[in-house]
């Protein structure tokens, strides 16, 4: 049976984003795992959650649109749009940087939030009420050297979640971003295997953050940059 609430999740298909996408679906949410097309079979059926896959290059303008727009045409309504799709790069001086790095981080982590909050709030404004959650990074506010690329592509998804905020706030569509610092995941534990883990947030814990900013009582929230550090 089909839920009453939609919740569009884009890179839901990676290591924390099915964890999130499956606590959407299992209160009392539709879930859209908007992710690369090689991703749906990753995306588990099961009795109690609902999560549909649909493929989407989040880079192309067309794209996203269509993808949107069949996601619309589906169900009549978007809820909640969460923005999970970014990358991670460091280790470089700005001197030494590579613009093709500084241009990789622009698009995974602002192209690809800036493309999905465009149609998604296009919809949502029809509707007169929505909620868009976009992922930044401790990063976006704690400088560090040698970040450059990341740091300021983040920067940018603050920026956005503001500026959106204000511009939607009429609508009843409220924008605000959740700013994790290292999130528990295999991928993440193979890469810094001597790492404290315990530390890390979890996803579990990060997808209760987003419930509640999704939910009808969070309306007051809106342009918020919302710390999800764990212990570290």
């Amino acid at each position: 049976m089909e839920t009453n609430k939609v919740a569009v999740i884009s890179g839901g298909a990676g290591g924390a984003g099915l964890i999130i996408s499956r606590i959407f679906s299992e209160n009392t949410y539709t879930v859209f795992v908007a992710d690369r097309p090689e991703t749906r079979e990753r995306i588990p059926q099961t009795e109690n959650a609902i999560m549909k896959h649909i493929g989407v290059n989040v880079f192309d303008e067309a794209s996203v649109a269509e993808s949107i727009e069949q996601i619309y045409q589906q169900t009549g309504h978007i809820d909640t749009l969460i923005n999970m799709v970014g990358g991670y790069s460091a280790g470089v001086p700005i001197d030494e940087l590579d613009t093709s790095v500084w241009d990789t981080m622009m698009q995974l982590n602002v192209t690809s939030t800036l493309l999905m909050s465009k149609y998604a709030a296009q919809k949502m404004r029809k509707a007169g009420n929505g909620r868009i959650i976009n992922f930044a990074a401790r990063a976006a506010k704690e400088l560090s050297a040698n970040t450059g690329a990341y740091s300021v592509s983040k920067s940018a998804v603050t920026a956005l979640t503001e500026v959106q905020a204000k511009e939607l706030r009429q609508d009843n569509i409220t924008v605000n971003a959740v700013l994790p610092s290292i999130i528990d995941t295999p991928a993440n534990r193979a890469a810094m295997p001597d790492a404290d883990f315990s530390a890390w947030p979890k996803a579990e814990d990060i997808a209760r953050v987003l419930l509640f900013l999704a939910s009808d009582e969070a309306w007051l929230i809106s342009g918020a940059l919302i710390p999800v550090y764990g212990k570290w």
